[in-house]
This record gives C-alpha cells, structure tokens and sequence, in this order.
C-alpha cells in the first residue's frame, strides 16, 4: 500500500513476496513504472487486470498462475518489450493473443507453459521483432522450426525439452533462414549445459527444416501437414478468450 508513494520509480522487484491479486491493485497508480519482477503462486488472471493501464517495457512473472484470460489484461500494454510468463497455465489461445497486441516484443519467455503447442507457437511468428524466445518445456515439436524463418532478428531460441530436439539434422537450414541467430538451447547441445553458440558446429548432413520424416515426432505432437494448414487465430474479440 506505501510503494505509490514513490511516484517516480521505474523499476521495482518483487521476487520472494507475498504479494497476491489484491496487492496488484495498489501498483496501478505507479504510472511511471516500466520494469517489473514479480514471482507468487498467489497471482493470477484476476490480478494482471491492475497492471492493464501501466506503461511496462519489461514484465516478469515466475511462476504465477497465469492463463489465457491473463493474456488479454497483458495484451493491452502495448509498450512492452520484453515479456517472461514462466511457469503458468498459458495455451495456444494466449500466445495467439500475445502475437495480436504486442507487436514491440524483443524478447518473450513462455518456458513450462505445458499447454502451448505447434499451434500457438506458429502464432509468435508475427512477432518480428524478437531477438529472444523461449519455448522450453512447452509442448511445441521439432515441426514448429519452419514457422520461425520470418524471425530474422532472433538471436537467441530456446527449446529444451521439446519433442524432436534431440535430432540434429532439423536445424541444417538455421544459419541460412535466421541469419542473426547466435545462440541455440536445445536437449543433446555439444557442450553440457545444452548450449549451441555457433550453429555450424551441429554435426548435420543433407537436410532441412522442411525436409523430415513425420515418424520421428509423436502423431498427437505434431503438426507438420500441408503447407496450405491453417495455423492462425482470430483473436481480436477478447471474448473469444473470456
């Protein structure tokens, strides 16, 4: 209740609080704010709705319990440049709405958001200006690769935990369609942390992103089908949310 008081601060951190949905409440009147850090399980949808009319570049939120419908409130700080929802109940319907209002993204991190597939990832396609994204742990495949080539500014992807990373051979055309690209997390990496700095040091051979065997990927995981697959939302009434 006291923070408000500080009307010019800019960045405030609230990792290890206690800090629940109604304590969102009283951060609404720091118009001036544009990095927070926050990280409760006792956050949730309801409590992202304080933040809508704040002027955010960077939002952290670890491990908040956090959906689809807490994307819509999100959706409406247009300012945002960098996005971190780790760890929540966040879907296809929420990255398709991200990927709709947040066109200023540079970096966005969705990591153990379990519910996010091919089909949600596809959507961040749109975001052309990141340089960051993190899909680790989320239920996307190896497929989702060759959605990602209008990412020309990326330099950072990370997808550990993925179905399919482990086979090298799907990043042959990684260097050549995300010229910028300077560093790569997946499950099997060279080194032991899982990190590829230079992607040419991938042991590959003769292939591509667009040229694979679908038996290597789970059926139910995959969403590697025809060219002319409809992979979009229509997402603009949040209602379709709510």
């Amino acid at each position: 209740t006291h923070l408000p008081k500080f009307k010019q601060l800019r960045h405030l951190s609230l990792f290890y609080c206690n800090i629940s949905n109604s304590g969102l409440r009283h951060l609404s009147r720091m118009k001036a704010l544009e990095n927070l850090n926050l990280d409760s399980r006792d956050i949730s949808d309801e409590g992202l709705y304080h933040l809508r009319d704040l002027n955010l570049k960077c939002l952290d939120i670890f491990s908040g319990r956090i959906s689809d419908i807490g994307c819509v409130h999100i959706g409406k700080i247009k300012s945002l440049e960098c996005l971190d929802l780790c760890g929540g109940s966040i879907g296809d319907l929420g990255c398709a709405y991200i990927a709709d209002n947040l066109r200023n993204l540079s970096s966005l991190n969705l990591a153990q958001n379990e519910l996010i597939t091919n089909k949600g990832a596809t959507s961040l396609a749109n975001l052309k200006n990141l340089k960051a994204l993190n899909l680790s742990h989320t239920n996307v495949s190896v497929g989702v690769l060759r959605y990602f080539k209008g990412l020309r500014q990326l330099q950072s992807l990370a997808l550990y935990g993925c179905r399919g990373m482990r086979d090298s051979k799907r990043f042959t055309s990684l260097q050549r369609e995300l010229p910028n690209l300077k560093c790569l997390r997946v499950d099997g990496s060279p080194d032991s942390e899982g990190t590829v700095d230079n992607i040419s040091d991938i042991d590959v051979e003769n292939a591509s992103i667009d040229a694979y065997d679908d038996d290597d990927v789970d059926d139910e995981m995959s969403y590697e089908s025809d060219d002319n697959e409809d992979m979009s939302f229509d997402v603009e009434d949040p209602s379709d949310i709510y």
